[in-house]
């Protein structure tokens, strides 16, 4: 009981942080273009100052990393993907309980599986067409995101195109999930990585999120990442300022 108990909590903890949760309170509308765009998010809602007057803000373009003996993660992998929805800015899968990645002797339970187009982070300013970020909590409610960018090539993704026969065709839907998508089968096989402390990309933009971002890209086809584009459209975060944070890897 007292674990259903915790998971729950955390669960609203990160409906919160991602604009999906406290009936009690209506932040403002955000969006990724026009008056609604990343550039007014701070002047939308007082919640909102962060994302301009913020100094860990993601995403960023990932350079000048201190090189260091990082551990491996760890991975439980135990739960299949329930829905697919699409909120009318994000295509978002959840998970049932049962995976989790451990990072620097912090165990986090993954919650939810989110795309952006294209890519949100670079890599020594390279973009990539399609980022996955798997948004993962402590039983504290420290928020880590493990990212995984998406490079276009000729052959299919086994993985995406599984969601694809599932995908929200428009926003509010959420789509049962029947195929055996388990938590990190979208991750390549390679799994060194950078980190680096950032925020969330979207409104409130809090702070204080662990980043893991994955070296290793995955491939996708083009029309997969067109299926994702199409829907979605832009709703990737401009690059924000590094400031005076270290990049490890």
């Amino acid at each position: 009981m007292l674990k259903t108990m915790v998971y729950i909590i955390i669960v609203a903890i990160i409906a919160i942080l991602l604009g999906e949760g406290d009936k009690t309170k209506t932040f403002a509308q955000w969006g990724y273009k026009d008056n609604l765009a990343p550039s007014n998010w701070s002047s939308l809602d007082e919640e909102y100052r962060i994302c301009k007057d913020g100094k860990t803000q993601s995403p960023i373009n990932i350079e000048d990393s201190v090189d260091t003996t990082l551990e491996e993660l760890t991975f439980y992998d135990d739960s299949r993907a329930t829905t697919f929805e699409y909120d009318s800015k994000v295509l978002k899968v959840s998970f049932a309980r049962g995976n989790a990645v451990e990072f620097m002797n912090n165990e986090y339970a993954l919650q939810q599986m989110v795309f952006h187009t294209p890519a949100e982070n670079k890599i020594e300013g390279e973009a990539f067409p399609m980022e996955v970020q798997l948004v993962h909590a402590s039983k504290k409610g420290s928020i880590l995101i493990l990212s995984v960018l998406v490079e276009e090539d000729e052959e299919t993704n086994i993985v995406l195109n599984k969601l694809l026969r599932n995908i929200p065709l428009k926003a509010g839907d959420k789509n049962e999930l029947k195929s055996d998508i388990y938590g990190y089968d979208i991750l390549p096989e390679e799994k060194t990585y950078f980190t680096f402390d950032g925020s969330l990309t979207t409104p409130p933009c809090t702070e204080g999120v662990k980043w893991v971002v994955l070296k290793n890209t995955i491939k996708a086809s083009k029309d997969q990442i067109k299926d994702f584009q199409e829907l979605m459209g832009n709703n990737a975060r401009p690059i924000q300022n590094k400031n005076a944070r270290f990049i490890l890897e």
